[in-house]
């Protein structure tokens, strides 16, 4: 097993270093913009190198893993059309029926669908029937684009992956599911060299590369399908409402957004700058302390999920927190300009308190 997860490190690796060139070529580059602040043309291979690393752990280890020829061609699919996306920008109406064929891919070639929602009602499984057909194609669409609208600054998306995977992985090896607890943490080492380059670390800003859609899309359909596989069937490792928790910042941003932009009249899928790393670094933190903080804000999350699954808390106590914590979120968020106008005098004042003790 150490031997895989040293071939797909730097298989992921010296895929960013082989694409870096070739993205340049082919105008593979994501260009500053009104909404996107960093310098220069900045190659976006980061979903070519998660896509390699994790092929390669797939093919050492495939006898252990779970229809892993499903799998792979659908994230084969989604890594070609994030990658054209990237390139040519594709109708984001296009993406999601591409993902939602994908979805129903996974339900009828691999049973992989949302059968119930666990005991989040009272003490009773909440059994979903066939409307969890439904309900799994409209999830998987959704957890994909929270992971690609979360991506936002430096680190964000990595950090906030590999908290994802980390949480995944412990609850698995807790319920003995080496398989999959193997997998979650092979995908973290798939991620680490994109997720290092990115901060610049440690070549510097000079070889910084971002996820681009092809990864962050990868990414959200590879968490939705262990998480299926983990919280549903019989004798399952995790609770649906534990999954909540896991991903919980990335989902809540994702609909707290799309409810602001649906009240203000706008398309759910237009972009902005009111995501809550956005709004971070408006009130004053620098990218890298709002990734820092956003990515200690998700840990806690799935800390609370995981000490809930390992403790055996109510699930519907559980629905009832994660409820609570979403019109939190909204309602923060909502006042963040008050936030933002306090941060700044505060930074103010201490500003001016250290230049007077310097004079």
């Amino acid at each position: 097993m150490l031997f895989s997860l040293l071939v797909t490190f730097f298989a992921a690796g010296i895929t960013l270093f082989l694409m870096r060139p070739i993205a340049q070529k082919i105008g593979l580059v994501d260009k500053p913009n009104y909404r996107k602040r960093h310098q220069g043309a900045i190659p976006l291979i980061g979903g070519i190198s998660l896509f390699f690393g994790n092929f390669c752990f797939y093919l050492m280890e495939w006898e252990q893993m779970r229809l892993p020829t499903l799998y792979l061609v659908s994230i084969f699919i989604l890594l070609v059309i994030g990658i054209l996306d990237d390139r040519f920008d594709i109708s984001p109406f296009i993406r999601a029926g591409i993902q939602g064929l994908l979805a129903i891919l996974m339900i009828d070639m691999g049973n992989i669908y949302l059968d119930h929602l666990g005991q989040i009602l009272g003490p009773f499984q909440l059994t979903l029937g066939s409307i969890g057909l439904m309900i799994t194609i409209f999830a998987t669409i959704a957890v994909i684009n929270a992971f690609n609208m979360i991506d936002g600054i430096d680190g964000l998306l990595g950090g906030l992956s590999i908290v994802s995977f980390a949480s995944i992985g412990i609850l698995l090896m807790f319920d003995n599911q080496m398989d999959l607890a193997y997998w979650s943490f092979a995908l973290i080492v798939a991620i680490l060299p994109y997720f290092l380059m990115n901060l610049g670390i440690p070549f510097g800003p000079k070889f910084k590369v971002f996820m681009g859609d092809s990864g962050s899309t990868l990414i959200g359909f590879t968490i939705i399908w262990i998480l299926l596989l983990s919280t549903q069937g019989k004798g399952h490792p995790m609770n649906p409402i534990t999954a909540l928790w896991i991903i919980a910042i990335p989902v809540i941003d994702m609909i707290a957004i799309i409810y602001r932009r649906l009240r203000k009249g706008k398309s759910p899928f237009r972009p902005d700058r009111l995501h809550i790393h956005h709004l971070m670094v408006r009130a004053g933190l620098s990218s890298r302390q709002a990734f820092l903080f956003i990515t200690f804000l998700s840990a806690v999350c799935a800390s609370i999920g995981i000490l809930g699954e390992l403790y055996y808390v109510n699930e519907w106590a559980m629905f009832i927190a994660f409820i609570l914590l979403f019109f939190v979120y909204s309602f923060s968020i909502a006042r963040a300009w008050r936030l933002t106008r306090w941060i700044r005098r505060l930074k103010r004042k201490v500003k001016r308190n250290r230049d007077i003790k310097v004079s």
